[in-house]
């Protein structure tokens, strides 16, 4: 599942997302336009918050479709 799913369905904003994370709303932005791979430790938070909807492996596909 995407990042951009994950938030759609969860009804959680950018910037929430972005505080549960530890990091900012336009860092969130650059993951989920595939400007931007995140970091090990944001990685890790990310499955952490979600619960192991959004992966590694979800960002690598969307980093693919940016280039």
């Amino acid at each position: 599942m995407t990042l951009s799913d994950y938030l759609a369905q969860s009804g959680l904003s950018q910037a929430e997302f972005a505080r549960a994370i530890e990091t900012s709303q336009p860092t969130v932005s650059r993951y989920i336009t595939g400007l931007r791979m995140p970091r090990r430790d944001h990685l890790r938070r990310i499955r952490e918050v979600t619960g192991g909807a959004v992966t590694a492996n979800d960002f690598v596909e969307i980093a693919e479709a940016a280039e």
